[in-house]
């Protein structure tokens, strides 16, 4: 492709990025139902065509957003989860870098859709995909995180979610519970008990039952 060329790809990518970008910030502020388009271009400083180029539907550009976002998010937890597997972050401080991921504008965004979704089956349907491959790409970041002598992947996964999902239920009582003390105390609490999971007895004892013992069989 000519240098001629590649200008006006570039420029139609800078637009798309700008409309997925304007699209998050947009539902973060007013909401999901509040969000139109409209003011999505108004945000992202171009014309309601070419809008309408990029994305033919709100539904097309809601994708967008949230592939983005979970796109944005999975590298992070990425970059900070190797960080702790070479031993240059404590696990501790990884406890504490998902406390504002699961509880602040990532969160929060995500569970606009998820609440939307649940009475919009189209929605849903376009939303599951994107959120599945979220999920595995977690997943794989997860194994590597744990010494496969210590856990083997499934034990590994478990693990890990259960620490998503703690931060996630914590991340939605924010919303009518401004108590920092109180969700410190629960992060204070949880980052005694991951080591003792991920290597130590509280580990054995939790994956020793019938479920664990017949996957291994």
């Amino acid at each position: 492709m000519t240098q001629t060329g590649r200008q006006p790809q570039a420029r139609s990518l800078a637009t798309r990025e700008r409309l997925v970008r304007a699209t998050i910030d947009e539902i973060h502020a007013v909401g999901y139902h509040a969000a139109t388009t409209h003011q999505i271009a108004e945000r992202a400083q171009v014309s309601r065509g070419a809008l309408l180029h990029h994305f033919p539907s709100r539904a097309d550009l809601v994708r967008a957003a949230l592939e983005t976002l979970l796109a944005d998010g999975t590298a992070e937890i990425r970059s900070v989860s190797q960080d702790v597997r070479s031993g240059a972050l404590p696990l501790a401080d990884f406890v504490d870098f998902l406390w504002p991921l699961f509880s602040g504008r990532f969160f929060h965004l995500s569970l606009e859709l998820i609440n939307e979704a649940r009475t919009d089956a189209a929605l849903r349907e376009s939303l599951i995909p994107v959120v599945q491959r979220f999920h595995a790409a977690l997943d794989a970041i997860w194994v590597e995180f744990c010494d496969s002598e210590s856990r083997p992947p499934r034990e590994a996964r478990i693990i890990l979610n259960l620490t998503v999902n703690l931060m996630r239920g914590m991340g939605v009582q924010t919303v009518l519970r401004p108590d920092p003390d109180y969700f410190r105390d629960l992060i204070e609490a949880w980052k005694a008990v991951l080591p003792q999971l991920i290597s130590g007895p509280a580990g054995d004892a939790a994956f020793a039952g019938p479920r664990f013992r017949e996957a291994v069989a």
